[in-house]
């Protein structure tokens, strides 16, 4: 498959979304991994599998460096199991429902991670709850009938995981400050929601 015909698959299973910007940037990336991926015969579901996993190896030594490395690999193999299916031929149903659950449970622990370094527990659940909840009211949404909310907003997951890494970061060089950018994340992401839901109140109305 080509790179040209793999965006225009990736589109289609997102209801025509468009392959642009940052999006585009992230899907040429992931493209070149999932083709050896391919290559190698590794399903997208044992990627799947693998950043929940890869996530929950931080929790076991969030006050390492090594916890750093774990939070990159787990978003790399969490985000690239997607194009693999499409490279593969090998999108299902129950893949994506997988993958829905293994994103919330992998950033559940991103944020107790943040938590064991220093973050609040008031601003760590208030995170995951947040994303939650626009995460859910995508799902919600196509579940009503409409295949995609077409919309990025400031706080996809890509820009939650690398706020988080800036944390462990911070935290590893013993910078102040680590609170504010959860809280700075939080106002964020609120607004991310907001977007979210008044295109989800377009689509339904």
């Amino acid at each position: 498959m080509r790179k040209e015909e793999f965006f225009d698959s990736w589109s289609a299973l997102h209801g025509g979304a468009k392959v642009s910007g940052i999006v585009r940037g992230w899907l040429t990336i992931s493209f070149v991994i999932a083709k050896l991926l391919a290559a190698l015969r590794i399903s997208p579901n044992f990627m799947t599998l693998l950043g929940v996993l890869l996530a929950a190896g931080m929790a076991l030594s969030p006050l390492s460096v090594l916890a750093i490395f774990l939070l990159v690999l787990s978003l790399i193999a969490d985000g690239v199991d997607g194009s693999l299916a499409i490279l593969t031929s090998k999108s299902s149903k129950w893949g994506s429902a997988l993958d829905a659950v293994a994103d919330r449970v992998s950033e559940a622990i991103w944020l107790y991670v943040a938590y064991c370094v220093g973050v609040s527990a008031n601003a760590a659940i208030a995170l995951w709850v947040v994303a939650s909840t626009q995460e859910y009211a995508r799902a919600r949404v196509a579940s009503l009938g409409h295949s995609v909310i077409d919309l990025v907003t400031p706080t996809e997951r890509p820009v939650r995981a690398s706020a988080v890494f800036i944390i462990l970061i911070a935290a590893q060089i013993e910078l102040s400050g680590i609170n504010a950018v959860a809280y700075l994340l939080l106002v964020a992401q609120l607004f991310s929601l907001l977007l979210v839901m008044r295109n989800a109140y377009n689509a339904l109305k």
